[in-house]
């Protein structure tokens, strides 16, 4: 498909190393504009995902909460037979784009988070470290941790909205997570201001596709892509009810009725589901850059095993605008021709413990040789991630 929008740089986040979080004692893993984490069910795949979102998610609203709506500390902490955490450490390495300058800039974020040994506080800050490589040198941020504190620094060291700090801190709490939700993608949404971002579990869906239909382009690649995805679709639109959004579909009905039109309560599960990953990846903010990076879990969900595949090529196109990374445990949706082995991150569980690492040498020869495709790699269990060379 032909593309008139102007392409920002991607990727936003670069390498993300970690220790002790849930089932990952460690991984140093590189990403690039787009991810696909692939694994069976239970291997750890959301696990790496939601470090990214716990990073978002403590800098907006404080490593304590961040670290309750998961069900609290020991739930976080790393265990099996040949470890057991007291602390997790994350640390991100950035590209951030600052005013004034052409180019982006490296920069690097992390903390680590670990028990009170007083228990008097549900969680120390023990490290957070911020760096910020200017072309007059590096910036190193005053994140330094003085005493006990449960509370993070970056949120409070901005001057002005313009100062590099400032940019870091946006950036990282304008990533977004979705684990998408048919009742939610559903529903009836009475918010009528603020900016029209998709919720994280698929609210305002209809006011996304309003906003979508003001880019005539736009909209007709969301349309052309549902199509790809949904036997019959034509399109969906935002459709008002009063004072509420929602959504409503057209598919192809025949010759005598080549149009037919199903309202929110008659849409599949499979539809609304398609539609909402499509509206994540393409909502404006993502295109138009204040979206750095997206991550969904298990796009695939629902979607008919024939047509998964054409999704693919929605996040291959998206991954032009801004960082995409997903989960996924389907081997269709890897045969497609713009999946490609670079993309993939292999994703398997040994004995309660986690490993993220590029398709091993093994696998890479297989589809070197022609062997196996992609796909096939996959469904046969033979996608390994690259421990055994270090990759991890």
């Amino acid at each position: 498909m032909s593309d008139q929008r102007t392409a920002h740089p991607v990727p936003f986040a670069t390498r993300v190393r970690v220790l002790g979080f849930r089932s990952i004692a460690e991984c140093d893993v590189a990403l690039g504009p787009l991810a696909v984490l692939v694994g069976f069910n239970a291997s750890g795949k959301s696990n790496f995902l939601d470090i990214l979102r716990f990073v978002s998610d403590a800098v907006e609203n404080g490593p304590v909460q961040a670290v309750a709506r998961r069900g609290g500390l020991d739930t976080l902490l790393h265990r099996s037979p040949a470890r057991t955490a007291t602390s997790f450490k994350i640390r991100l390495n950035l590209q951030l784009s600052l005013r004034g300058l052409d180019d982006r800039v490296d920069a690097a974020y992390g903390f680590e988070i670990g028990r009170d040994p007083t228990e008097e506080a549900p969680l120390l800050v023990l490290q957070e470290t911020g760096s910020i490589m200017l072309p007059s040198g590096a910036l190193n941020l005053p994140l330094s941790i003085h005493g006990r504190g449960s509370r993070l620094r970056l949120p409070a060291s901005a001057v002005d909205e313009d100062a590099p700090q400032a940019v870091l801190e946006g950036a990282i709490r304008a990533m977004r997570f979705y684990d998408l939700d048919t009742e939610a993608l559903r529903e009836l949404d009475e918010q009528t201001s603020g900016a029209t971002y998709l919720g994280p579990r698929g609210e305002h869906l209809g006011r996304v596709l309003g906003t979508l239909a003001e880019d005539p382009t736009g909209k007709e690649r969301f349309d052309a892509y549902l199509a790809a995805l949904i036997p019959g679709a034509l399109g969906m639109q935002e459709r008002k009810e009063g004072r509420y959004s929602t959504v409503q579909a057209w598919f192809r009905a025949g010759d005598m009725q080549p149009e037919a039109r199903f309202l929110r309560e008659s849409l599949s599960e499979g539809t609304l589901r398609g539609a909402g990953t499509l509206a994540a990846l393409l909502q404006p903010p993502a295109s138009d850059g204040r979206i750095p990076l997206i991550g969904i879990e298990e796009p695939e969900t629902a979607l008919h095993p024939a047509n998964v595949n054409a999704l693919y090529e929605a996040l291959d196109d998206a991954s032009q605008h801004t960082q995409v990374i997903v989960t996924s445990q389907s081997s269709d949706l890897l045969d497609n021709e713009y999946a490609h082995v670079d993309h993939v991150l292999a994703v398997a569980n040994d004995d309660g413990v986690t490993h993220i690492a590029p398709v091993d040498t093994a696998g890479r020869a297989i589809l070197d040789k022609g062997i196996m495709s992609l796909a096939e790699l996959h469904r046969s269990g033979q996608m390994r991630p690259a421990i055994e060379d270090g990759a991890e």
